[in-house]
């Protein structure tokens, strides 16, 4: 089987349009309905559901798509490993990263890669920790780099320590103490970053039982930053993506021992591809050389 057939009948279920995969592929569109309608002929049964909307998978793709996923996923490892024994610094890696990770991290980490790798792209993909696990069990992520979560089953490289922390508008009550507990978002105007993600704010109100007031909900941490500095709510972020922004916040660490260990999840280590192991050496080195604890 062809995986560039796969690959252009995935690129096709992302868009949702033939006609915008053909252009993201460089094919015209009707060399690739040819090409997606041989897959179909090969398979004996439709894959996709055909509307002037755009396109679906059907029922049968449906059944079929984690099953591509990892054949496409297995042909760039046998690629990269190819180009490995020639020799070739070749590849292209899929990473998945929360946001603070991707802005603070990864420009410095990708800038010395790419000047000694030009030959492997890099794609990343900005997300909460319901993504990123979805993304890795599917194969459409080569690794994440985000905070160790309980569901997560794979290989782990720990790279750095870090803890949550409040953000509380300046003339807010709770602005006057040094720390806070977690009863005291208790009942609090709160916004809710990446809902539905199990994030680890998420993960640490469940765990003390508190219930804030869901005011708001936002996917963008600054925009979440803001909203609280225009006083309506608390919310929380880690405190190494707290260090990136001013403005009239205040950010409180809660007085617990909870803490968060930040790095880099992929689903074999053993297995890896060669271009993703020069990946992990590179952010070692810029991680766990180039950094510090966020407390002391």
């Amino acid at each position: 089987m062809e995986t560039e057939k796969y690959r252009a009948l995935l690129q096709a279920v992302e868009q949702g349009s033939i006609t915008a995969a053909a252009r993201q592929l460089g094919y015209s569109p009707s060399g690739l309905t040819r090409m997606l309608d041989s897959v179909e002929r090969d398979l004996g049964f439709p894959l996709l559901s055909r509307t002037p909307q755009g396109v679906q998978l059907t029922r049968e793709g449906e059944r079929l798509l984690p099953a591509i996923r990892g054949l496409l996923y297995w042909s760039r490892q046998i690629w990269e490993e190819s180009a490995g024994i020639l020799g070739l610094d070749q590849g292209e890696l899929f990473v998945g990263s929360y946001y603070s990770i991707a802005s603070c991290w990864l420009p410095g980490i990708l800038r010395a890669f790419q000047q000694d790798f030009p030959g492997i792209r890099v794609h990343v993909q900005e997300a909460g920790n319901q993504t990123l696990l979805e993304g890795l069990r599917e194969h459409r992520l080569s690794c994440c780099l985000f905070s160790r979560h309980p569901g997560y089953q794979g290989d782990w490289v720990p790279l750095y320590e870090d803890r949550l922390v409040a953000w509380v508008p300046e003339d807010h009550p709770l602005a006057k103490k040094k720390t806070l507990l977690p009863e005291d978002l208790e009942g609090q105007p709160f916004i809710e970053p990446l809902p539905q993600q199990e994030t680890d704010t998420d993960l640490f109100l469940e765990k003390y039982q508190v219930h804030p007031d869901f005011r708001f909900t936002t996917s963008n941490m600054y925009t979440c930053w803001t909203m609280v500095e225009a006083g309506l709510g608390l919310s929380m972020d880690n405190a190494f993506s707290s260090r990136r922004w001013q403005g009239k916040v205040k950010v409180l660490p809660f007085a617990t021992p909870d803490r968060l260990e930040l790095g880099m999840a992929l689903p074999s280590l053993d297995q890896a591809s060669p271009a993703l192991k020069k990946f992990l050496a590179y952010i070692k080195k810029e991680v766990l050389h180039g950094m510090g604890s966020t407390w002391d």
